[in-house]
């Protein structure tokens, strides 16, 4: 989301930053703020060191003196040196430990915040954004701000330290590096504020250079890649998107060398008048060399102090930034209930709600009044008016074209979605009195989409650590389910990993069998409410009727929904709905919908004809062979 301005301040973001690694690792902060003296005395341990030396022998000091001053100095720089390495390698070790505790925060934020929110574009840009940040932490994330405050802190004593000097040699001097170095900072600013401004538009073209690259060499993809010869389109879709990213790309880099030119400008002018300054005053013998010599390292030091104080300013500003991403990202909105944690918090669940919990647990009634949905940045409404009652234990079918409002449909009646005007009842109570997750254990839905868990096949069924497996409910849902048969075949059965892409040793589902266990962790659910948006679409007709009335026969005692664009595959159900554009045209059996002979019957007659011509050339193809 495009921003102009920062939404929280630079000292509101320290203090966020500073309050969250304290809770999460304080000895970071340590280490952090313990290294602002070693930022000021080395550099000045280095300034006086030829002083000391050119000193000793301007004045002819005896050669214990020099020594002594020589071993004072280097044993201090030795000290500093091997004290920064330290922490830097400590730091690193708490870098690896905040960065996991940060990316275990954003995770569970995504598993907890409202599934409507998470499912908008704008908000897994969002989400990409704040994990490269993460994962960059010490320059980008969390760490960055405490990091960035110790190292300005140690400039700016720096800075004030070589000004203390300097201003015995000439204040003329003094103000001019300190003006060429403001200069240069309100430049970078406002190259900074183009970053921020335009960042989206490549974060953009980034999240789907990165699918892309996911998907190139994905296991699920890898059959069809070679088969249908799409590696040329991989690349050229590739290539489309990175031109444009490249080209954002140079256009911030040639921003940043301007930023740079006018730095190097600016050093030139600077120095250039400085060191003749110098020169001159040597040549005047106003100064002694051993001055000249300590003078011009003051000098070089001082300009490296203002450039690393605007650095850091610059630097401010760009993670002041990204802090306020990483805040606004952990406060988009929540459901009621952490889904993450599971837990059920009773005590927030309206009574009238839980009365229709215990009084109806099985089956339920539904009923949508005046319903509608519009998404985020969309003018026309995906589904209008919507009023239907779906009566307990019913089973409806929701069919329709792709794109009518099907799965958006399953979304509001699950409680993903919130309706934009209208309300949801379940018992005769609005959705939203529900607690969230007492209210999500109502449903038991398969979608289309399946997502298998690299874990073992009875985790994925149970969704539980294996001491709360029921086992007598996990047996007679395999044996509902048919997937039984499948364990049965294998030699670790229930115990066999799934998703290869994540361990070598699991093993790739078919779709039928992937059909399957999805049955059986629906039925190992026990919900009062089975939903089904069209998890076989990816079989073949036959399949997919047989799969439907196989749900059908096991779903007896529960109010049951079907989404499907296959009108055959529902013949069974007590009302077919169908909807288009968004809205209800036709409701009734579907003998009667046959019967009115209106728009579900031709629908109808188009797939049957569609069917039946590709069984006989199906047919025909096998007389051949």
């Amino acid at each position: 989301m495009t921003k102009e301005k920062p939404k929280y301040g630079f000292m509101s973001n320290t203090l966020f930053a500073v309050s969250t690694l304290w809770h999460c690792d304080r000895s970071i902060l340590f280490y952090i703020f313990g290294n602002v003296p070693v930022i000021l005395l080395l550099p000045l341990c280095s300034v006086y060191l030829p002083k000391v030396i050119v000193s000793a022998i301007e004045d002819s000091k005896a050669p214990m003196y020099m020594v002594t001053g020589v071993l004072f100095i280097t044993l201090s720089m030795l000290i500093l040196s091997v004290l920064q390495q330290f922490i830097a390698a400590r730091m690193e070790l708490h870098h690896q430990k905040v960065m996991s505790y940060m990316k275990a925060t954003v995770s569970k934020k995504a598993m907890n915040v409202s599934y409507e929110v998470i499912d908008r574009p704008s908000t897994q840009v969002m989400f990409k954004k704040v994990f490269e940040m993460i994962q960059n932490g010490e320059e980008e994330g969390l760490q960055a701000m405490p990091i960035l405050f110790a190292t300005l802190l140690g400039n700016i004593l720096g800075f004030t330290v070589y000004t203390g000097i300097l201003s015995t040699l000439n204040p003329l001097i003094t103000v001019l590096i300190i003006a060429s170095t403001f200069i240069t900072f309100f430049v970078n600013k406002a190259i900074n504020k183009w970053v921020f401004k335009n960042r989206d538009n490549w974060l953009k073209l980034d999240v789907k250079l990165a699918y892309l690259t996911y998907k190139s060499g994905s296991f699920d993809c890898a059959k069809d890649i070679r088969l249908y010869h799409m590696k040329q389109w991989f690349g050229d879709v590739f290539k489309k998107f990175m031109a444009k990213r490249i080209k954002w790309t140079v256009t911030m880099q040639g921003l940043y060398y301007l930023g740079n030119g006018v730095e190097a400008l600016f050093v030139l002018l600077r120095d250039g008048f400085a060191y003749g300054y110098l020169i001159y005053l040597i040549w005047k013998n106003t100064i002694s060399v051993a001055d000249f010599v300590l003078y011009f390292g003051i000098i070089s030091g001082f300009s490296s102090w203002c450039m690393e104080i605007i650095k850091s300013f610059s630097k401010a500003n760009k993670i002041n930034f990204n802090l306020c991403d990483i805040r606004s990202y952990l406060e988009l909105q929540e459901d009621t209930t952490s889904t993450y944690e599971n837990k059920i918090r009773t005590s927030t669940l309206d009574e009238t709600a839980a009365s229709c919990v215990a009084s109806n647990p099985m089956p339920c009634q539904i009923e949508l009044e005046n319903v509608s949905y519009c998404y985020e940045g969309e003018d026309t409404p995906t589904l209008k008016n919507i009023n239907l009652l779906i009566k307990p234990g019913e089973k409806i079918a929701v069919v329709g074209a792709n794109g009518a409002g099907k799965t958006t449909f399953v979304k509001l009646v699950c409680g993903l979605y919130t309706p934009t005007t209208g309300t949801v009842k379940v018992n005769d109570c609005n959705s939203t009195a529900y607690d969230k997750q007492t209210y999500y254990n109502l449903f038991a839905p398969v979608f289309q989409d399946v997502r298998l868990l690299p874990m073992s096949i009875v985790k994925n069924i149970t969704l539980c650590d294996q001491d709360q497996v029921d086992e007598a409910r996990l047996l007679e849902c395999l044996s509902l389910s048919g997937m039984d048969e499948v364990v049965a075949k294998l030699p670790d059965g229930l115990d066999t990993l799934l998703v290869r892409d994540i361990n070598e040793k699991a093993i790739q589902l078919s779709g039928g069998e992937q059909q399957k266990l999805m049955l059986a962790r629906a039925l190992y659910k026990n919900a009062p409410i089975m939903i089904l948006d069209e998890p076989t679409a990816a079989l073949d007709p036959i399949a997919e009727n047989a799969m439907y009335l196989k749900y059908n026969e096991l779903t007896a005692h529960t109010t049951s929904i079907f989404i499907s664009h296959r009108l055959a595959s529902t013949r069974f159900c007590d009302r077919i709905i169908l909807i288009e554009n968004g809205e209800i045209v036709e409701i009734g059996s579907h003998e009667e919908l046959l019967a009115l002979g209106q728009k579900y019957a031709k629908m109808f007659e188009i797939q049957a004809q569609y069917y039946k011509e590709q069984e006989e050339e199906d047919e025909h193809e096998e007389s051949i062979c």
